[in-house]
């Protein structure tokens, strides 16, 4: 696993600006081929119609999914591989911005080699564990009874 090359992924930034950008494509189709239909004659109108539906259903659909779809980035924690050159001790830390594959982090604290970025990851969050509730103890007639709620 951490030995397979990275992609580069795009920001959330890029991403929305992406997402805009068909979603405007859809809505312009569906605008340019109702209107179309106004003008011409009648068998070829409600086809230019039911094209320009089957745009304005697509871009309804996209509009559904991104609003039900969790954010991957809020699943995901980033992590770093370090590799030292020399002796090959490998540590694993949080991704720091700025960080890319092959950039030289410093020197080994062991071996004054040189520590450089191998790869970059991402891992699942796991939730958070349940607090449990403490157990209450009863005393009858010199017993201790536990009771789990």
């Amino acid at each position: 696993m951490l030995n397979q090359a990275t992609e580069a992924t795009p920001s959330i930034a890029e991403r929305g600006s992406h997402q805009r950008f068909w979603w405007a494509l859809l809505v312009t189709l569906f605008v340019v081929f109702f209107i179309w239909g106004f003008f011409q004659p009648y068998p070829l109108n409600l086809i230019l119609w039911a094209v320009g539906l089957f745009f304005l259903v697509i871009f309804l659909i996209l509009i559904y999914r991104s609003a039900r779809a969790p954010s991957k980035i809020e699943l995901a924690e980033i992590r770093r591989l370090i590799v030292c050159d020399k002796c090959g001790v490998e540590t694993e830390g949080p991704y720091e911005a700025g960080d890319h594959v092959f950039r030289e982090i410093g020197p080994c604290p062991r071996c004054d080699g040189r520590l450089y970025i191998k790869a970059i990851y991402s891992i699942e969050k796991k939730e958070p564990l349940k607090r449990q509730q403490p157990q209450k103890e009863t005393i009858v007639e010199n017993e201790v009874v536990k009771d789990a709620g």
